[in-house]
């Protein structure tokens, strides 16, 4: 017998790290498509960082001001040829397409499990920008 710890919340618990990948990138499609900070922010890790957007702070910021300009209106993530390869416990997701009515891109996500059990992201790098 013995008493298990109750470190981690229960409500992640049993989420295989497919599923949390895919619920990251569920929420940043969500984030994106209706402007959600808030949403967007629940899903960048407190160690993203980017040599052109900073850190996750600063990311937020720039998406924000992308939003209010217009940049980003009418966004669709598409996931659905994207792959999945988790290597020393950061999944990396490729092809992720952003469509704006303005702009293609291609979006290769870095993820890791923060603390939590929570897939984050950790950095993003972005092509046909």
């Amino acid at each position: 017998g013995g008493s298990s710890s109750s470190a981690a919340p229960a409500a992640k618990k049993g989420m295989s790290d497919d599923d949390g990948i895919k619920a990251a990138l569920e929420n940043w499609k969500a984030g994106m498509e209706s402007k959600d900070i808030a949403k967007l922010g629940a899903g960048i890790s407190d160690k993203f960082n980017h040599y052109e957007w900073g850190n996750k702070q600063q990311m937020l910021d720039f998406l924000k001001s992308q939003f209010e300009q217009g940049t980003l209106d009418g966004a669709k993530i598409d996931a659905a040829n994207a792959t999945t390869k988790i290597e020393n416990g950061i999944a990396t997701v490729y092809p992720v397409q952003l469509v704006t009515s303005n702009l293609a891109a291609t979006i290769e996500f870095k993820l890791q499990k923060d603390a939590d059990g929570v897939w984050r992201a950790t950095t993003i790098s972005v092509e046909g920008v």
